[in-house]
């Protein structure tokens, strides 16, 4: 990729591969998952959670999860921030980008650090996705109203949801390999593989984790390892 037509050099970085999983991975419990466009690259170990709702087409694909608090880890959040206060509106203002990751259908949820986890609030289904009215981000719709308490000041965000219920949030297991899954309009997402029990990872190299992922995955920790039974 060229920045442009001026002769260069694009250097980057390095981003040295390491080794995720502590034990053989032939012997963990895994299966082949489609996870949605939109999140850019995911690198192994990244906790997957499984989109559950019957009312979109997407059930049952798999998105990074997102944390109850989005303000804990902003780097390793896999929602969409709001770029505008929630009002008592059905209006959801983010990025263009980020509006990619979603899909009329959807069930979303929003919190933020002031209002997550059980204090989480149903947005229910995205209803239309607005991309063309401003030039700068997009308006998505949902069925129920945001609320003044999901503000941009605490890092307002939504998600989809991945349990019924508060905090709509749910971790089922990590990513093997590493998959790109594209980032805006023409992301495609990706096939992976999710290691649901029986491993062993360096909790030091796992990105979007956080003690209620541990919990709902009812793993233990003993030193730098996560041991997931």
């Amino acid at each position: 990729m060229t920045l442009s037509d001026t002769p260069q050099v694009l250097r980057g970085y390095q981003d040295d591969p390491k080794r995720v999983f502590y034990s053989d991975i032939e012997k963990a419990l895994t299966r082949e998952v489609f996870i949605p466009a939109g999140y850019g690259y995911l690198k192994p170990g990244t906790v997957l959670a499984e989109i559950t709702s019957e009312s979109t087409n997407r059930s049952y694909n798999f998105v990074p999860y997102s944390f109850e608090d989005p303000s804990s880890d902003i780097n390793n959040f896999h929602g969409a921030y709001l770029l505008i206060d929630g009002a008592a509106s059905t209006a959801v203002h983010v990025t263009l980008n980020d509006s990619y990751k979603f899909a009329v259908g959807d069930h979303l949820m929003a919190m933020d650090s002031d209002t997550y986890g059980a204090s989480a609030v149903d947005l229910g289904a995205i209803t239309a996705i607005d991309r063309t009215t401003y030039p700068n981000k997009a308006v998505i719709t949902v069925t129920n109203n945001v609320t003044t308490d999901i503000t941009v000041a605490n890092n307002g965000a939504v998600a989809i949801q991945t349990y019924a219920t508060a905090p709509f949030v749910k971790a089922v297991g990590f990513l093997f390999g590493g998959v790109d899954t594209g980032i805006g309009e023409n992301a495609a997402g990706a096939q992976g593989v999710i290691v649901l029990s029986n491993a062993m990872l360096y909790k030091g190299l796992v990105f979007n984790y956080d003690s209620e992922a541990k919990t709902d995955l009812g793993n233990i920790e003993s030193g730098q390892f996560i041991i997931l039974k």
